[in-house]
């Protein structure tokens, strides 16, 4: 009789199993449970800026002033500047899309800031192998080391390096981001952004090409008081569009390692490494239908990945819908993944928690959300693998 009776089990689980599908296992690997199928992420290291070949027939400049000179040319062509120090009290500016060169790797050093772009001009300017260094807000584009706006589309900064010594806004600040490239990027001391790619429309609709972003390294982003921005800045990296992010290095940050929001729409953030920072990554309003794969945070992050709850201030819609995270580390103090109030049908899978405090995956009053097959064997002794209370209630 016993023996029937298990036969029986086994049968109506198989009948279960396949009608559930995935082979039966969501019928054993319920949201949230432990699983060893999950595959940390190693640690990311990006491409440093890497030596290249100058173009034939460019223009050759070797002072600031025959810098400034070539840039007035309203016909686009290639220059070339010779190894030394180009100082101004003004920004450089470049409307016309000119393709800048160092003569030489990181040798070739701007002490004023770079324009690319303007109100006139037809874009698509170049810059590549510079060192662009500089402490006055006021030789600068609203304090941005390279501003690209205007008519800047299809703009590139390539094998790049930007230092803003604590006192500039940012180190690349893209208000176009239509078609702009960033590879090879070391962007160090800025006070509110290492790199912004954000034209701040509401509802702006990808456009095509869609910026890429490759191989950043970018430290030390705060106000002189660390947090005084209150989430409104002190961001390592700030998207705003859909784009590709991929291979990112970033520390300490004041606020967040990563923030996305805006109109970030159908977006993908590979390989992104955040440690010292409050926050690793922030999804805001709104990101929507974007992936984020092999993340990997902490330990010196409180907080992984936070989802902006549905903010009446924001017609109480919510921040997420949509995303998925994948395949990520997260090892920081408090909260693996945290997706506050409202988020929407965002997917939190394969992914590994370690030495949190308060849980792997807090889940407050979500929507249609899906956790599977994560790794929570690592969290703290005291700690919940998903939570669905309010991370604010603890301390």
């Amino acid at each position: 009789m016993k023996l029937a009776l298990l036969g029986l089990i086994a049968c109506c689980a198989v009948v279960f199993a396949t009608a559930h599908g995935d082979g039966g296992k969501r019928a054993r690997q319920p949201q949230g449970a432990p699983t060893s199928g999950a595959r940390a992420p190693g640690p990311v290291h990006p491409r440093r800026p890497s030596r290249y070949r100058a173009p034939r027939g460019a223009i050759h400049v070797s002072t600031a002033a025959e810098l400034n000179s070539a840039l007035r040319h309203r016909s686009r062509s290639a220059i070339v500047l010779a190894s030394g120090t180009y100082s101004s009290r003004r920004p450089f500016l470049n409307p016309f899309g000119h393709q800048l060169y160092a003569a030489h790797l990181g040798r070739a050093v701007l002490r004023a800031g770079l324009s690319l772009g303007g109100n006139e001009g037809d874009g698509g300017g170049l810059v590549r192998g510079l060192v662009v260094d500089v402490s006055d807000r006021r030789r600068t584009i609203g304090g941005a080391a390279i501003a690209v706006w205007g008519t800047g589309r299809d703009s590139r900064i390539l094998d790049t390096r930007v230092y803003g010594h604590a006192t500039l806004r940012s180190g690349v600040e893209a208000r176009e981001p239509h078609g702009l490239v960033i590879e090879r990027l070391v962007a160090r001391g800025f006070q509110d952004f290492g790199v912004l790619v954000d034209a701040n429309e509401l509802g702006r609709r990808a456009s095509r090409p869609g910026f890429r972003i490759a191989d950043i390294d970018v430290a030390g982003v705060s106000r002189p008081t660390p947090g005084s921005s209150d989430g409104r800045a002190e961001a390592c990296v700030w998207i705003g569009n859909t784009g590709s992010v991929r291979r990112v290095r970033v520390r300490s940050c004041a606020w967040s390692g990563l923030w996305t929001g805006t109109s970030t729409d159908g977006a993908l953030f590979d390989g992104i490494d955040v440690d010292r920072a409050r926050t690793g990554v922030y999804l805001e309003h709104f990101t929507h239908d974007s992936v984020f794969r092999r993340l990997r945070i902490g330990p010196a992050v409180r907080v992984g990945l936070t989802a902006e709850w549905a903010d009446p201030d924001w017609d109480s819609k919510p921040a997420s819908v949509g995303n998925v995270i994948e395949d990520s580390r997260f090892a920081s103090s408090l909260a693996g993944v945290y997706l506050d109030e409202g988020t929407t049908r965002t997917t939190v899978r394969r992914s590994t928690f370690v030495d949190q405090a308060w849980g792997g995956i807090g889940d407050y009053l979500g929507r249609d959300n899906r956790l599977y097959a994560n790794d929570f064997r690592g969290l703290g002794t005291k700690a919940q693998a998903v939570r669905h209370d309010r991370l604010s209630s603890t301390r």
